[in-house]
Protein backbone atom coordinates (compact mmCIF):
# COMPACT_ATOMS: atom_id res chain seq x y z
CA UNK A 1 0.00 0.00 0.00
CA UNK A 2 2.86 2.45 0.56
CA UNK A 3 4.00 2.07 -3.00
CA UNK A 4 0.36 2.77 -4.31
CA UNK A 5 0.16 5.80 -2.11
CA UNK A 6 3.48 6.89 -3.56
CA UNK A 7 2.50 5.61 -6.95
CA UNK A 8 -0.80 7.88 -7.05
CA UNK A 9 1.37 10.78 -5.14
CA UNK A 10 3.38 11.24 -8.07
CA UNK A 11 1.04 11.42 -10.44
CA UNK A 12 -1.15 13.99 -8.93
CA UNK A 13 2.58 15.93 -8.90
CA UNK A 14 2.84 15.20 -12.86
CA UNK A 15 -0.70 15.99 -13.56
CA UNK A 16 -0.21 19.64 -11.14
CA UNK A 17 3.15 19.78 -13.59
CA UNK A 18 0.81 19.25 -16.86
CA UNK A 19 -1.65 22.03 -15.94
CA UNK A 20 0.81 24.68 -15.21
CA UNK A 21 2.57 24.12 -18.23
CA UNK A 22 -0.20 23.97 -20.24
CA UNK A 23 -1.23 27.36 -18.90
CA UNK A 24 2.11 28.87 -19.63
CA UNK A 25 2.06 27.59 -23.37
CA UNK A 26 -1.59 28.59 -24.13
CA UNK A 27 -1.22 32.17 -22.34
CA UNK A 28 0.53 34.86 -24.60
CA UNK A 29 2.66 37.86 -23.35
CA UNK A 30 0.53 40.56 -23.31
CA UNK A 31 0.83 42.91 -26.01
CA UNK A 32 2.17 46.54 -25.82
CA UNK A 33 -0.03 48.98 -26.00
CA UNK A 34 0.37 50.73 -29.28
CA UNK A 35 -1.01 54.37 -29.64
CA UNK A 36 -2.95 55.98 -32.73
CA UNK A 37 -0.81 59.07 -34.34
CA UNK A 38 -2.05 62.69 -33.62
CA UNK A 39 -0.47 66.10 -33.46
CA UNK A 40 -0.60 66.79 -29.57
CA UNK A 41 2.07 66.04 -26.86
CA UNK A 42 2.86 63.07 -25.60
CA UNK A 43 4.16 62.62 -22.17
CA UNK A 44 4.62 59.63 -19.85
CA UNK A 45 5.91 60.72 -16.07
CA UNK A 46 4.85 56.93 -14.62
CA UNK A 47 8.47 55.61 -14.49
CA UNK A 48 10.97 58.57 -13.59
CA UNK A 49 13.94 56.25 -13.04
CA UNK A 50 15.10 55.72 -16.19
CA UNK A 51 18.56 54.04 -17.46
CA UNK A 52 21.37 54.41 -19.84
CA UNK A 53 20.81 54.93 -23.38
CA UNK A 54 22.80 52.58 -25.84
CA UNK A 55 21.28 52.92 -29.11
CA UNK A 56 19.75 55.98 -31.18
CA UNK A 57 18.68 54.83 -34.75
CA UNK A 58 16.08 55.66 -37.27
CA UNK A 59 13.81 53.39 -39.85
CA UNK A 60 11.41 53.58 -42.50
CA UNK A 61 8.02 51.75 -42.30
CA UNK A 62 5.18 51.68 -45.03
CA UNK A 63 3.13 54.72 -44.18
CA UNK A 64 5.51 56.41 -41.12
CA UNK A 65 9.25 56.56 -40.39
CA UNK A 66 10.81 56.00 -37.11
CA UNK A 67 13.28 56.88 -34.32
CA UNK A 68 14.48 54.35 -32.09
CA UNK A 69 15.68 55.11 -28.37
CA UNK A 70 16.85 51.79 -26.96
CA UNK A 71 18.10 51.64 -23.63
CA UNK A 72 20.21 49.60 -20.59
CA UNK A 73 16.92 48.99 -18.42
CA UNK A 74 13.83 50.77 -18.01
CA UNK A 75 12.32 53.39 -20.04
CA UNK A 76 12.20 56.70 -17.87
CA UNK A 77 9.81 59.77 -18.10
CA UNK A 78 9.38 61.13 -22.01
CA UNK A 79 7.83 64.42 -23.62
CA UNK A 80 7.77 64.65 -27.27
CA UNK A 81 6.23 67.28 -28.89
CA UNK A 82 6.21 69.65 -31.91
CA UNK A 83 8.03 73.00 -31.18
CA UNK A 84 9.12 76.28 -33.26
CA UNK A 85 12.73 75.47 -32.08
CA UNK A 86 14.19 72.58 -30.73
CA UNK A 87 16.54 74.07 -27.64
CA UNK A 88 19.61 72.94 -25.82
CA UNK A 89 19.34 70.80 -22.87
CA UNK A 90 20.29 73.43 -19.85
CA UNK A 91 21.65 76.18 -21.75
CA UNK A 92 18.24 77.09 -24.15
CA UNK A 93 20.76 77.71 -26.61
CA UNK A 94 18.65 77.36 -30.40
CA UNK A 95 19.53 73.74 -31.63
CA UNK A 96 19.90 73.79 -35.92
CA UNK A 97 17.60 71.05 -36.96
CA UNK A 98 16.90 70.60 -40.90
CA UNK A 99 13.25 70.37 -41.29
CA UNK A 100 9.89 72.15 -42.28
CA UNK A 101 8.60 71.02 -38.79
CA UNK A 102 10.20 69.92 -35.74
CA UNK A 103 9.54 67.08 -32.59
CA UNK A 104 11.68 67.52 -29.70
CA UNK A 105 12.05 64.46 -27.93
CA UNK A 106 12.87 64.81 -24.18
CA UNK A 107 14.14 61.90 -22.02
CA UNK A 108 14.32 62.29 -18.20
CA UNK A 109 16.05 59.84 -15.81
CA UNK A 110 19.25 59.09 -17.52
CA UNK A 111 22.40 58.72 -15.79
CA UNK A 112 25.24 60.81 -16.72
CA UNK A 113 27.25 58.06 -17.35
CA UNK A 114 27.99 57.09 -19.75
CA UNK A 115 26.73 59.77 -21.86
CA UNK A 116 23.92 59.14 -24.19
CA UNK A 117 25.06 59.38 -27.90
CA UNK A 118 24.55 63.10 -29.71
CA UNK A 119 25.25 62.06 -33.31
CA UNK A 120 23.59 63.74 -35.95
CA UNK A 121 22.07 61.38 -37.92
CA UNK A 122 20.57 62.21 -41.62
CA UNK A 123 17.86 60.28 -42.01
CA UNK A 124 16.55 61.32 -45.30
CA UNK A 125 13.98 59.44 -45.14
CA UNK A 126 10.46 60.43 -46.89
CA UNK A 127 8.93 61.99 -43.44
CA UNK A 128 11.96 62.14 -41.31
CA UNK A 129 14.63 64.32 -42.35
CA UNK A 130 17.50 64.64 -39.61
CA UNK A 131 18.24 63.57 -35.75
CA UNK A 132 20.30 65.77 -33.83
CA UNK A 133 21.38 65.99 -30.35
CA UNK A 134 19.93 68.21 -28.15
CA UNK A 135 21.84 67.89 -25.24
CA UNK A 136 22.70 65.60 -22.46
CA UNK A 137 23.91 65.38 -18.89
CA UNK A 138 21.97 68.58 -17.46
CA UNK A 139 19.97 66.51 -14.57
CA UNK A 140 19.33 63.32 -15.92
CA UNK A 141 18.08 64.97 -19.05
CA UNK A 142 18.56 63.92 -22.43
CA UNK A 143 17.00 65.41 -25.47
CA UNK A 144 16.62 64.70 -29.07
CA UNK A 145 15.51 67.49 -32.07
CA UNK A 146 13.38 65.61 -34.95
CA UNK A 147 13.24 67.10 -38.56
CA UNK A 148 10.15 66.39 -40.23
CA UNK A 149 8.82 67.15 -43.69
CA UNK A 150 5.42 68.26 -42.29
CA UNK A 151 3.85 68.65 -39.38
CA UNK A 152 2.52 64.68 -39.56
CA UNK A 153 0.91 63.05 -37.25
CA UNK A 154 3.06 60.88 -34.97
CA UNK A 155 3.03 58.34 -32.09
CA UNK A 156 5.00 57.82 -29.04
CA UNK A 157 5.50 54.43 -26.74
CA UNK A 158 7.92 51.87 -25.00
CA UNK A 159 8.40 48.33 -26.57
CA UNK A 160 10.09 45.57 -24.09
CA UNK A 161 13.43 43.10 -24.84
CA UNK A 162 14.91 45.17 -25.04
CA UNK A 163 14.19 48.11 -23.80
CA UNK A 164 13.28 51.33 -26.19
CA UNK A 165 11.41 54.62 -27.01
CA UNK A 166 9.69 54.53 -29.71
CA UNK A 167 8.36 57.81 -32.23
CA UNK A 168 6.79 57.01 -35.29
CA UNK A 169 6.58 59.96 -37.61
CA UNK A 170 3.56 59.88 -40.16
CA UNK A 171 4.61 60.67 -43.70
CA UNK A 172 3.23 63.56 -45.63
CA UNK A 173 -0.41 63.18 -46.21
CA UNK A 174 -0.73 59.89 -44.55
CA UNK A 175 -2.63 59.16 -41.64
CA UNK A 176 -1.84 55.63 -40.18
CA UNK A 177 -3.67 53.71 -37.69
CA UNK A 178 -2.68 52.08 -34.95
CA UNK A 179 -3.89 48.82 -36.24
CA UNK A 180 -1.95 49.08 -39.76
CA UNK A 181 0.90 48.12 -38.49
CA UNK A 182 1.06 44.16 -36.86
CA UNK A 183 4.64 44.28 -35.89
CA UNK A 184 5.58 47.50 -34.86
CA UNK A 185 9.51 46.77 -34.81
CA UNK A 186 9.36 44.79 -38.15
CA UNK A 187 11.50 46.93 -40.27
CA UNK A 188 13.83 49.43 -37.89
CA UNK A 189 16.84 49.65 -39.17
CA UNK A 190 19.90 50.85 -37.52
CA UNK A 191 21.55 54.46 -38.68
CA UNK A 192 24.59 55.06 -39.94
CA UNK A 193 27.21 55.53 -37.24
CA UNK A 194 24.96 54.34 -34.34
CA UNK A 195 26.22 51.79 -31.68
CA UNK A 196 24.93 48.28 -32.63
CA UNK A 197 22.98 46.57 -30.34
CA UNK A 198 24.00 43.49 -28.88
CA UNK A 199 20.80 41.70 -28.47
CA UNK A 200 19.78 40.64 -31.87
CA UNK A 201 16.96 41.34 -34.14
CA UNK A 202 13.11 40.44 -33.61
CA UNK A 203 13.70 38.04 -35.93
CA UNK A 204 16.03 35.88 -33.66
CA UNK A 205 13.56 36.70 -30.62
CA UNK A 206 11.25 34.99 -32.01
CA UNK A 207 12.58 31.81 -33.22
CA UNK A 208 14.64 31.53 -29.62
CA UNK A 209 10.81 32.00 -28.44
CA UNK A 210 9.40 29.15 -31.04
CA UNK A 211 12.46 27.01 -29.93
CA UNK A 212 11.44 27.13 -26.50
CA UNK A 213 7.91 26.23 -27.40
CA UNK A 214 9.15 23.32 -28.84
CA UNK A 215 11.30 21.91 -26.13
CA UNK A 216 8.18 22.66 -23.76
CA UNK A 217 5.68 20.96 -26.10
CA UNK A 218 8.04 17.86 -25.86
CA UNK A 219 8.30 18.23 -22.22
CA UNK A 220 4.48 17.88 -22.14
CA UNK A 221 3.72 15.12 -24.32
CA UNK A 222 6.58 13.52 -21.63
CA UNK A 223 4.77 14.57 -18.65
CA UNK A 224 1.64 12.99 -20.16
CA UNK A 225 2.90 10.07 -20.91
CA UNK A 226 4.68 9.21 -17.97
CA UNK A 227 1.70 10.08 -15.91
CA UNK A 228 -0.52 7.39 -18.06
CA UNK A 229 1.78 4.87 -17.30
CA UNK A 230 2.23 5.51 -13.43
CA UNK A 231 -1.71 5.99 -13.51
CA UNK A 232 -2.00 2.22 -15.17
CA UNK A 233 0.78 0.84 -12.95
CA UNK A 234 -1.14 2.24 -10.08
CA UNK A 235 -4.39 0.73 -11.03
CA UNK A 236 -2.78 -2.79 -11.35
CA UNK A 237 -1.87 -2.61 -7.90
CA UNK A 238 -4.68 -1.69 -6.08
CA UNK A 239 -6.80 -4.05 -8.13
CA UNK A 240 -7.73 -7.19 -6.04
CA UNK A 241 -5.70 -10.56 -7.39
Amino acid sequence: MPVVRAVSGLAAVLAMALVSALFLIGSPASAAYIPDFGSDPVQDISSPQGSSITDVRVGENEGFDRFVVEFEGEVGAYFVSYVNQVTEDGSGNPVEVEGTALLQVTLGGVPNQPLAPQQTIEAGLTGLIEVVGAGAGFEGTVSYGLGTEGAAGFRAFVLADPSRLVVDVAHPDVMPTATNTADPTATTAPAPDTTQSSRGDPAEAAAEENSSNTLLIFLIVGLVVFAIVTGIIGWRMRRPL
